[in-house]
C-alpha cells in the first residue's frame, strides 16, 4: 500500500469529487478511480457512494478516513524527523491562514521562501481565525497566520505585519459622495458582515464599540464567508462593508466601488503568526518564521499589491 493512494482517497473525501481530486493531484480521473478501487479491493469494502461526479462516504469509508489521515500524518512526521538529520531544509510545512493573510499575502511570501528552500513541501489551509486556532491546538498545522490577537496558554503570538481596514461603498450610494464619513453615518446603514469567528469582524466590532456605537444600531443585511464575496456584494450595490486594505488593491477597485476611512475610528490591526509554545517545530517552520522577519519581503508584498 502506497502513501500516495491514501492521499488520493483523503483528498477525494475532502473535495467530495473524484474529478476535483484528480485536478488537485495532477492525475487523470481514471488514475484516481484506480487508486480507490485498489483500496476497496484490498479491504473488500466499498468506500464511496457515487452520485455522478460527486462521491460520499459509506460507513466503511467513514471509519477508514480518520485512520488514513492519521497514517499520512505519521508518515509526514517521520519524513520530517529524517529530514532534520540532513543539512538540507525539507519535509512538510503545514500552514493554516485566515482569509486576508492566506489569500492576499501568503502566496507572495511562500513564492520567495520556496526559492530558498525548494525541498520543502508546503501545505496551506484557509479558514477563519477560530478554525486556524483549532487546527494548531490539534497539531494539524505547524504555524497559523491570523488577523486578530488570540490568547491561548498553549500558543505564542508574534506580529507578522500591519493591516488597515477600510469602509467600501457602492459608487451610487449616498455615503460615496461624502469626503468624510463619521461613526453616526453608519447607523441604520445596510451592512455586509464577515462570518462570526472572522478576525476582521471581531476587530471591526471592537473598534465600533470603543467609538461608542451600539451594534444594535447597525443594520446587518448579509453575512458572507470570504472577503472577495463581500467585495462582489458591495460592487453589486447590496450594502457597505469593512474589508482589509490588502484586499482592496488597485485591481479590485473599479468605478463601481469607493473606499473611505471612518473619522475617529482607527481601524488598524496587526496580523499575527501563531505557533505552539512547547510543541516541537520542524526546521522548515523555524526557517519560515525567520525568513518572514525580513523587511524587504513585506516591501515586496506591498509593491506587488499596490504598484
Amino acid at each position: 500500500m502506497k502513501i500516495s493512494i491514501l492521499k488520493t482517497f483523503t483528498i477525494a473525501v475532502e473535495e467530495k469529487s473524484l474529478s476535483k481530486a484528480a485536478e488537485l493531484l495532477y492525475l487523470t480521473q481514471p488514475a484516481v478511480s484506480k487508486h480507490i478501487k485498489i483500496l476497496e479491493k484490498h479491504f473488500n469494502v466499498q468506500l464511496f457512494h457515487r452520485q455522478g461526479q460527486k462521491v460520499s462516504l459509506t460507513e466503511g469509508g467513514e471509519l477508514f478516513y480518520s485512520q488514513a489521515k492519521d497514517i499520512i500524518k505519521k508518515w509526514e512526521n517521520s519524513m520530517q524527523l529524517m529530514s532534520e538529520l540532513s543539512d538540507k531544509v525539507g519535509g512538510v510545512l503545514r500552514i493554516g491562514a485566515s482569509t486576508i493573510p492566506g489569500e492576499y499575502l501568503l502566496p507572495y511570501l511562500l513564492g520567495s521562501y520556496k526559492q530558498h528552500y525548494p525541498e520543502v513541501e508546503i501545505k496551506v489551509e484557509i479558514g477563519d481565525t477560530g478554525e486556524i486556532v483549532k487546527k494548531l491546538l490539534s497539531e494539524e498545522v505547524h504555524i497559523g497566520i491570523v488577523g486578530a490577537s488570540v490568547e491561548r496558554k498553549k500558543l505564542k503570538a508574534r506580529k507578522f505585519t500591519e493591516d488597515n481596514l477600510v469602509l467600501i461603498i457602492p459608487s451610487g450610494h449616498p455615503l460615496a459622495q461624502k469626503k468624510k464619513i463619521y461613526p453616526n453615518d453608519l447607523i441604520n446603514q445596510e451592512l455586509i458582515w464577515r462570518e462570526k469567528g472572522s478576525g476582521t469582524r471581531r476587530v471591526v466590532e471592537e473598534k465600533l464599540l470603543n467609538a461608542g456605537l451600539s451594534l444594535e444600531s447597525l443594520q446587518p443585511v448579509l453575512e458572507l464567508g470570504s472577503t472577495q464575496s463581500i467585495i462582489t456584494a458591495v460592487n453589486a450595490g447590496l450594502g457597505i462593508s469593512f474589508v482589509s486594505a490588502w484586499a482592496v488593491c488597485r485591481e479590485a477597485l473599479s468605478k463601481h466601488l469607493v473606499k473611505r476611512n471612518v473619522e475617529g475610528i482607527p481601524l488598524q490591526r496587526d496580523l499575527y503568526f501563531l505557533y505552539p509554545k512547547e510543541q516541537y517545530l520542524p526546521r522548515s517552520a523555524i526557517k519560515f518564521l525567520d525568513y518572514s522577519d525580513q523587511f524587504d519581503i513585506l516591501l515586496h508584498l506591498k509593491n506587488n499589491l499596490y504598484n
